[in-house]
């Protein structure tokens, strides 16, 4: 576990997840793979929190590597699982997970990406769109990110001047810039989440996939977003 700023650690792993610690509880983004809810349970431990003081399990789409112990945690905790209206449906277990977009690119490998394990089915208690959600905590608000799933939402905390938990939205290089990711291409819809994320102010980016940019991190991102014009 790392700490990355006031009250936010990184759970690392193949898929990141965090802890966003504050005065009115705990909010766990994203979850990781299956069977990794021990590091998450051990991370609280090691802060000094109790299950019953997670407030929230907010995931940032409908992936194996983010929901994968949504439901583990949600029947531990008793916390509510919130997501967009648009993934739920998968997160439920009532549609299949969407195919990571570039597998537009090379279409003969989706029945192969078919045959990967979702997640346990969890309940969806709150939807979440653009905007502050009474689900969360006040200091953390909903942006609407989609184009790695057709509902992705990332979550911008107002702390240590923002901070922007990016979900699959994008990746960071080593040195700095964000970039699409491989599992990510150019669409309409994900260019205009670049342009759309671009359009907030936060110093610090949090990815599942990549480092993390500890300064400057909104400047990347509309770096990145002029390159698209």
């Amino acid at each position: 576990m790392q700490q990355i700023a006031s009250g936010v650690y990184q759970i690392p792993g193949y898929s990141n997840a965090y802890i966003v610690d504050g005065d009115s509880g705990v909010v766990l983004v994203d979850t990781g793979m299956p069977k990794r809810h021990g590091a998450i349970l051990e991370a609280l431990k090691a802060i000094g929190r109790e299950l019953e003081q997670v407030t929230a399990i907010a995931i940032t789409h409908a992936h194996v590597d983010h929901a994968g112990n949504a439901a583990t945690l949600r029947g531990q905790t008793n916390a509510p699982v919130i997501a967009s209206n648009i993934d739920a449906p998968a997160l439920r277990g009532e549609e299949k997970y969407p195919l990571p977009p570039f597998l537009d690119r090379v279409p003969f490998l989706k029945p192969l990406f078919r045959l990967l394990p979702s997640a346990e089915a969890t309940e969806v208690d709150h939807l979440v769109g653009e905007g502050k959600s009474s689900a969360l905590p006040a200091d953390m608000q909903v942006v609407a990110s989609p184009g790695h799933t057709p509902g992705h939402v990332s979550f911008l905390l107002d702390r240590n001047g923002g901070i922007l938990l990016v979900g699959d939205a994008a990746v960071a290089t080593k040195d700095g810039r964000v970039k699409r990711g491989f599992m990510n291409r150019s669409t309409p819809t994900f260019d205009a989440s670049i342009q759309h994320i671009a359009e907030y102010d936060f110093e610090v980016a949090l990815f599942a996939h990549s480092t993390h940019l500890e300064q400057g991190a909104s400047i990347a991102f509309r770096e990145f977003a002029s390159s698209m014009r």
